[in-house]
């Protein structure tokens, strides 16, 4: 980008920082009691003397319930501020802001590294991330989606980056973020998908692309292999980073689930309606917490004292397989529940996650319906480059979506995604570059190779000697640029 390229870039990352900011002080949530939930347990307890422990399905102890970095991210914060007072919450929430700047600023590269010199879709995707509803309203609560939006962005960025230059330090970096998006939601590793597939893109030689992805993903490896031997010694036994799949499979597919780990309740209804009744965004989003907590979890219907007792006696691991043969059980008395349930979790993923009463708010789903259609229609009209280009990201996507739909599902498990769509719904910018010059005589435009592509093929061009009939390998490789050029 040129300088009013990038003056554009620090705008839309001053805004996103700006909105999300003004929602902290509008909304208050730094305020609201209860609203740490483990991520706020964890970290007291680190601040304590305890360790990452946390008091869970009967036993109080050393856990693997949550990813590492952001119970630690938390306790920073509790730490400068106090455990769990608003102080602390609103330092956390403030910094978030900045986060929200920075996954901006990621979607803006991620923009670049999929179409080159397309300057109005790279900015078209940031200020659509810079100001999605769902994006800024995240930094207000003690939740871990927003950075793992934000790291698996950069990590994708990396992955590009990575394919283009075909460079080792590049696949090192991938690695890192690989591993630190693990270490913070091991379902977004899915993203290794993506790494891989931008990769094969940019280099499209076997030996090269091996290269590449082995240094990748021996990063990722080397950095995550801490936390799973700090499992082995505490549980005794391998895990790989959390404890509880099977756990939350239980929570998406016991007898009493709706396929979240959420329950509607009838007297949800009401609160509901009374806050809808309110003037502010302020009386919208205490209305909102107030039916949040008045749903409860599925553990609250699902497991009694004596399931807790008996969990309790057990190793952590094992109460998540003893969770997740329960429902196994429970799902064998109806063969045809699983499919059921796997069909409303994905379109409570894709549409409204109906268990959820801040995803039932017109608040939330207005926003969240036009991005989704702006994502189907960039992805439709982006053009067959552009389209292929952002194949990476739609396997990600994909990958997510299917965990999520096939196990269990929540509103907030679909924000870090929400950056990817942005990106797909400003595709369709792709087609136009700016300052593309038709050539004279035609209807065709200026190529749309990459920069690094069209680099990476002059170099083999000439390393290989081509003389002047070797010209029109070159010219299939660009895109006929080279002829639009003379």
């Amino acid at each position: 980008m040129g300088g009013r390229g990038r003056l554009l870039e620090t705008a839309v990352i001053a805004l996103a920082i700006a909105a999300r900011v003004a929602a902290v002080f509008i909304l208050h949530n730094h305020e609201v009691p209860r609203s740490t939930y483990e991520h706020g347990a964890i970290a007291a307890n680190l601040l304590a003397g305890r360790g990452f422990s946390i008091r869970f399905l009967g036993a109080d102890g050393p856990t693997s319930q949550q990813a590492p970095v952001y119970p630690v991210v938390v306790a920073a914060a509790y730490a400068i501020g106090g455990v769990e007072t608003p102080r602390s919450l609103l330092i956390l929430e403030l910094t978030q802001c900045l986060l929200g700047g920075l996954l901006a600023w990621g979607v803006i590269r991620l923009a670049g590294e999929i179409a080159p010199g397309r300057r109005g879709m790279a900015v078209a995707a940031g200020l659509l991330a810079a100001i999605h509803p769902t994006l800024v309203y995240a930094v207000t609560h003690v939740q871990v989606a927003g950075l793992g939006a934000t790291l698996l962005v950069w990590t994708m960025v990396l992955g590009y980056r990575t394919g283009s230059s075909g460079r080792i330090r590049n696949a090192a970096l991938a690695g890192v973020g690989l591993a630190l998006l693990a270490l913070t939601d091991p379902i977004l590793s899915l993203a290794a998908l993506g790494i891989a597939g931008a990769v094969v893109q940019g280099q499209g030689r076997a030996l090269s692309t091996l290269r590449l992805l082995a240094v990748t993903l021996a990063v990722a490896l080397a950095g995550i292999a801490p936390w799973v031997m700090r499992n082995a010694g505490v549980h005794g036994e391998f895990v790989p980073i959390k404890s509880t799949f099977g756990y939350a499979f239980w929570q998406g597919n016991c007898s009493l689930s709706e396929g979240t780990d959420k329950v509607r309740r009838a007297s949800v209804e009401g609160i509901l309606r009374r806050g809808g009744a309110g003037t502010s965004l302020g009386d919208w989003n205490r209305a909102l917490w107030a039916a949040r907590h008045e749903a409860g979890y599925i553990d609250d219907i699902a497991l009694t004292k004596d399931d807790k007792t008996r969990l309790g006696r057990l190793s952590e691991p094992e109460r998540s397989r003893v969770l997740f043969r329960r429902a196994l059980d429970e799902l064998a008395a109806d063969p045809w529940r699983y499919p059921r349930l796997c069909l409303r979790r994905l379109g409570y993923f894709i549409l409204f996650d109906e268990t959820n009463p801040k995803s039932r708010s017109m608040i939330y789903r207005v926003p969240h319906v036009a991005l989704t259609l702006l994502a189907a229609i960039g992805l439709a009209f982006a053009g067959r480059p552009t389209r292929k280009r952002l194949m990476p990201t739609i396997a990600v996507a994909a990958a997510v979506t299917l965990f999520h739909a096939t196990t269990i599902v929540s509103a907030r498990f679909h924000i870090p995604l929400e950056p990817l769509m942005a990106v797909w719904g400003a595709a369709v910018l792709g087609r136009w570059p700016a300052g593309a010059v038709p050539v004279e005589g035609t209807n065709r435009s200026a190529s749309a190779a990459g920069p690094h592509h069209i680099e990476r093929v002059g170099v083999e061009d000439r390393l290989l000697g081509a003389e002047l009939g070797d010209r029109r390998r070159v010219e299939v490789a660009l895109g006929s640029g080279l002829e639009q050029r003379q």
